[in-house]
């Protein structure tokens, strides 16, 4: 079973929300996040599109596989990219992709760009992506801590895109599912202004999951707020609401 709490929010100074998300229907096993980037109406078309493509595929694989992911994610290139080549406003739009696909023993992770994926086990936040921006390969080599990496002036930078190009590589990676088991998925608007040690001592608090939700946003918004922010906690085998 699994039960997702998402929430999003265009933050103080964005006139629009780039960020799109995917809740899983009843019987489906996946969610999505994605942040657009590119001009006004372009990064929100991006995000949008790619989610929408992608989901297309994963609902209809009869089960969750690396195969199917790499496929659809893809797909998701192709469409992005296409649009913004015939499109002018559209030219250059692109957007992360961050997805979750759960089976009975597993955990599948479908990733590109700089949201973000966490795993909270047994009172342990574990970040379950690479970040591919500049600062992330910064922090990934140990040269700037957390702290660093959030004021970090090309924090900005992204290394690797959805529908930049005609081609992308995603990471794909499949780990152990355990009861108990959270997930966060997550835009950089979040990351940007909370750290991991604060995002676990929400995630691991007694609160509902929908009010873990807006507290993880209303401290983004509250702290400056300057990017969209989107928070997908996702439970598995049930638990709380």
């Amino acid at each position: 079973m699994l039960k997702v709490f998402a929430l999003t929010d265009k933050g103080r100074v964005r006139s629009i929300n780039q960020d799109a998300f995917y809740q899983p229907r009843p019987g489906e096993t996946f969610a999505v996040i994605a942040d657009g980037m590119g001009g006004h109406q372009a990064g929100d078309v991006a995000s949008v599109m790619a989610i929408e493509e992608f989901t297309r595929w994963l609902k209809c694989a009869p089960r969750p596989d690396e195969d199917t992911l790499r496929y659809a994610v893809s797909e998701a290139n192709r469409a992005v990219y296409l649009k913004s080549r015939m499109e002018v406003d559209k030219a250059g739009m692109g957007t992360t992709l961050t997805a979750f696909w759960m089976d009975d023993n597993s955990v599948l992770l479908a990733h590109i760009g700089d949201s973000r994926a966490y795993r909270l086990r047994d009172g342990e936040l574990k970040l379950m992506t690479r970040v591919h921006s500049l600062v992330g390969e910064l922090l990934e080599s140990g040269e700037i801590n957390e702290e660093e990496a959030r004021t970090h002036p090309q924090r900005n930078v992204i290394t690797r895109a959805l529908g930049t190009s005609s081609r992308v590589e995603p990471d794909i990676t499949r780990s152990s599912r355990q009861k108990g088991d959270i997930w966060l998925l997550c835009s950089d608007g979040l990351t940007n202004y909370i750290g991991s040690d604060e995002l676990k001592t929400v995630l691991s608090g007694r609160r509902k999951w929908s009010v873990k939700a807006e507290d993880l946003v209303k401290t983004a918004l509250d702290r400056g707020g300057a990017d969209n922010v989107t928070v997908l906690i996702i439970v598995c085998d049930g638990g709380a609401v």
